[in-house]
């Protein structure tokens, strides 16, 4: 895992929800405006996120993304234009040929594609897992790897050559080297293990050249070139095999002096391959860094267990599919991202998606307990509604600025330790418990239900540690964060509530000061 600075659960605003595919440069810029100009920026929201269809459906003369011409004249500039107001600007990619909505994907192009990102300036990268294997109108599986008959290494900057007949690598797993009819020596079964070369190799631009067996195949076959600790991606055409060998080529950059390299294919099955998808971004974002640090936050929606590898290299991690803007797809988010919470860990956040708050079909009591469940499970605090009317939502009665700038509950998402809170009850009533390294315990109560619920909690029978940090209630100062008072505290420290459907309370255990009726 790469060394970095521990940070606190993303807060931004992202384009999807509200606006989906109709994003256009006067929309962003009035939105990073809204953001800079209200409460929102002071409570802590600094990323602004456009997601898909910001790009051109088609990648420059140099072969590098570009804006939409037409919706974002200004390109790269308008980012100046929001760095200017104090924010932060994050883009959209996908580890697929394409996106979701069918515009220019990465794959195959991280390193370029990390260049542009950095060099204009970008802050962070949501990359979707659009147009892969698992749809039917992409292509197949590559987990076949070509017959290897050798590798040329070619020094441009010196023009050092160092031939490597197969014969001469050290093989393992299910590689073996063989003769054809021909006399052509060759290694195969590097889909099940390694080719490695002995070569010194100094540091310069090096050319890599491959030379394969040709064989009819109506799918292209695969291999990594693993040196140190970096992988580069090797893809072999789909051959009518005319011909009885050929050769592909990577140009890599060799920082410092190695002296081994590996051949193999390492993709299995599906999980393996969104591995090495996302790992791939992820090493072209580092190798850039130095220039522009970026936030990666990765889309998998929880197809491959993302919780099991994305912590090693990304800020965050989507758990399920797109959240929608209704009170049963909140509780279904939620349920997700509890049943993942045993593999929480600080600086990588499972995310249960972008918050529905203020996008007109919650109801304010709804928005209350969907901001509060994203809080308690330590989540990224991504708006998804328009910010450029938030300030009017009062006005007809919302409540959604309020909302997502309750400082008590941010306060909860944004306070170490950075994990989801524990579940104590579960039910027709949840109850989540959250200590604090400040010394706070914080308690959220939500009504699941569809029908009024009372509910009773022994302050004295709170867990006695959670996620490392000790607790024990003290019978001091109990506030409620939502300023309701619909709960009594009892002589032997049992907090009494009565909930509507689909609200919480929210309680701070313990805080400095009482509150103020």
């Amino acid at each position: 895992m790469d060394t970095k600075e521990l940070v606190s659960p993303a807060m931004g605003w992202a384009s999807w929800n509200h606006f989906r595919q109709d994003i256009n440069e006067p929309i962003i810029l009035d939105t990073a405006r809204a953001m800079a100009d209200s409460p929102l920026a002071a409570a802590g929201y600094e990323f602004i996120n456009l997601d898909d269809c910001w790009q051109s459906s088609d990648r420059d003369i140099n072969g590098e993304l570009q804006f939409d011409a037409a919706a974002f004249p200004d390109g790269a500039q308008m980012i100046d234009q929001i760095h200017a107001l104090g924010l932060k600007v994050s883009l959209y990619s996908s580890c697929g040929p394409m996106t979701c909505e069918d515009r220019p994907g990465s794959y195959g192009h991280e390193y370029r594609d990390a260049q542009t990102f950095a060099n204009w300036g970008v802050d962070g990268l949501k990359y979707d897992y659009c147009h892969v294997v698992d749809q039917t109108t992409d292509e197949t599986l590559l987990n076949k790897a070509p017959k290897v008959v050798a590798v040329e290494c070619l020094n441009q900057g010196t023009g050092q050559r160092i031939m490597l007949p197969a014969e001469r690598a050290v093989v393992q797993g299910g590689t073996r080297i063989e003769k054809n009819d021909y006399g052509i020596v060759f290694a195969e079964g590097l889909s099940t293990g390694t080719l490695s070369f002995e070569a010194i190799l100094s540091p310069g631009r090096w050319v890599f050249t491959v030379t394969y067996l040709k064989e009819e195949q109506v799918n292209r076959a695969f291999l990594t070139l693993q040196l140190g600790d970096h992988s580069y991606p090797l893809w072999f055409p789909r051959s009518s095999g005319w011909s009885p060998t050929g050769r592909v080529q990577v140009i890599v950059d060799v920082p410092t002096e190695v002296t081994q390299f590996v051949l193999t294919n390492p993709i299995k099955d599906r999980a393996t391959d969104a591995i090495f998808r996302y790992t791939q971004m992820h090493q072209a974002i580092s190798d850039t860094a130095m220039r522009r640090p970026m936030g990666y936050f990765v889309c998998e929606h929880g197809r491959n267990k993302p919780w099991e590898w994305a912590p090693a290299f990304a800020d965050s991690y989507r758990i399920s599919s797109d959240i929608q803007n209704s009170w049963s797809s909140v509780v279904q988010c939620y349920e997700r991202a509890m049943a993942v919470a045993p593999f929480a860990k600080e600086g990588c956040y499972a995310d249960p998606d972008m918050l529905e708050v203020g996008n007109g079909q919650l109801t304010n009591i709804e928005n209350q307990t969907h901001f509060s469940l994203w809080c308690f499970l330590s989540a990224p605090l991504i708006l998804g509604n328009d910010l450029r009317r938030i300030a009017d939502d009062e006005k007809t009665g919302g409540n959604a600025l309020a909302v997502v700038t309750n400082p008590q509950l941010i306060a909860i998402d944004q306070t170490r330790p950075y994990l989801p809170a524990a579940r104590i009850v579960a039910g027709d009533v949840d109850v989540l418990v959250k200590y604090l390294v400040d010394g706070r315990a914080a308690i959220c109560v939500v009504n699941n239900s569809d029908t009024t619920q009372t509910m009773a909690v022994s302050l004295h029978q709170l867990p006695k540690q959670i996620n490392g940090v000790a607790y024990e209630y003290s019978g001091r100062c109990i506030e409620e964060a939502w300023g309701q008072y619909n709960y009594h505290v009892t002589v032997d420290g049992t907090l009494e509530m009565a909930l509507l459907p689909h609200a919480c309370d929210v309680f701070e255990l313990d805080a400095k000061e009482a509150p103020k009726k």
